[in-house]
């Protein structure tokens, strides 16, 4: 049981991104008739090229991208999944959060489209810190300003890494480096107390698809590493949420989509996946999504055109609510997913975590292995999954 639910997780986190990656290549354009034609029959993977949204309603975004790259909300869930491997396979929204301004800020990994959520949350990190650094330049000192400077740099650095008793050993291992003497310490420590008691950085007010992007690889390993209960892991869950999102309705829909995430992981079948997420719907959810379910002689294409191709979570949710209804494997999922246009991306990492955990791995209904082959960060992929699942 325990190894079928690991699978199961594993599967989730890989389903995501296989889905991301599969869809990137025709990511944002809004003519579905367009994307049949151009990829008639085997859409994904495609290679992201201009001319493939000349003369239609569109937004190429990924010039720099080659096929089996990570879209940017695979890239959240591949942020979220190195923290949690860094933590033991435990999640610290203070670690996730710098992670992820590392990974996407001036001078990180990330070269590539930067959407609205992540601009503005890197904006109000900005904020924060300057804030942080003012109260702390202002702390009495009668010392170098230079030794005021290395103390900021060393506290910043040991505040993005730990936490509590571990932070303040590090740092004063790391300050007697190059000052020891215990007047120094003393100052550097006011320093570092100041930095860590700077309310958090708050996320964008948005309620759009990045607010859901890194939950596959949370839910899943918190579910498979079994060190988290239900409550504690709806608590991260909205903490992880609220790094990129704080809107009220980013946090209702991604609660929702955890919800799906959750029973897939757990052997729930389709249907059973479905209504955990109504469960914990609100009345505007719950009208959204049952509206979707009910279009049974519609395409997932059709409902899609319906509710919005764009990027909010209220027009993705009932698209994908109904692709898991009506799709019979993970393949004809992700398809029909990039033929329904529109922020096809967005929609793929809840899409991808659930059917990929509701159908496996090969066969004729599971994930390809010659998509996950495929990916182009599948061995670093699978080095991390082992790390956060290893005692």
């Amino acid at each position: 049981m325990a190894d079928e639910l690991l699978n199961r997780a594993k599967h989730a986190i890989y389903g995501a991104l296989v889905a991301d990656a599969a869809a990137m290549g025709l990511h944002w354009i809004y003519d579905q008739n367009h994307i049949k034609k151009i990829a008639p029959d085997t859409p994904e993977f495609r290679a992201p090229n201009a001319s493939d949204y000349d003369g239609v309603p569109g937004y190429f975004a990924h010039a720099n991208r080659r096929s089996g790259d990570q879209s940017q909300y695979g890239e959240q869930a591949l942020v979220m999944l190195k923290s949690l491997a860094a933590n033991q396979g435990q999640f610290n929204v203070n670690h996730y959060a710098t992670s992820f301004r590392s990974h996407f800020g001036y001078g990180g990994a990330y070269v590539g489209y930067i959407d609205h959520a992540t601009k503005q949350t890197l904006d109000n990190f900005t904020r924060a810190e300057e804030l942080a650094l003012t109260h702390a330049k202002a702390i009495p000192f009668d010392g170098d300003a230079s030794v005021t400077t290395s103390m900021v740099v060393k506290a910043l650095a040991m505040h993005a890494q730990f936490s509590g008793d571990e932070a303040l050993r590090k740092f004063e291992e790391a300050v007697r480096i190059t000052h020891d003497n215990d007047q120094t310490v003393d100052y550097g420590l006011k320093i570092l107390a100041q930095i860590q008691s700077t309310p958090f950085a708050a996320g964008a007010d948005d309620e759009q698809f990045p607010a859901t992007a890194k939950l596959p690889p949370l839910v899943a390993l918190g579910l498979a590493g079994e060190r988290t209960n239900t409550k504690e892991l709806e608590q991260q869950l909205e903490a992880a949420i609220k790094v990129t999102n704080t809107h009220e309705r980013a946090i209702s829909y991604g609660m929702v989509s955890a919800k799906w995430m959750e029973a897939a992981v757990s052997g729930h079948n389709a249907q059973e996946i479905l209504e955990a997420g109504l469960a914990s719907s609100n009345e505007a959810i719950k009208r959204d999504v049952n509206s979707a379910l009910s279009m049974n002689d519609q395409s997932v294409m059709d409902v899609t055109k319906q509710f919005g191709m764009a990027c909010d979570l209220k027009f993705g949710l009932p698209s994908i609510a109904h692709n898991i209804k009506h799709a019979s494997s993970y393949t004809e999922s992700v398809r029909n997913n990039i033929y329904s246009g529109g922020d096809s991306c967005g929609r793929a990492m809840i899409l991808g975590a659930v059917t990929g955990a509701l159908y496996g791995v090969g066969g004729e209904q599971g994930i390809p292995e010659a998509w996950i082959e495929q990916l182009a960060i599948k061995s670093e992929v699978d080095e991390l999954i082992s790390h956060c699942l290893s005692e």
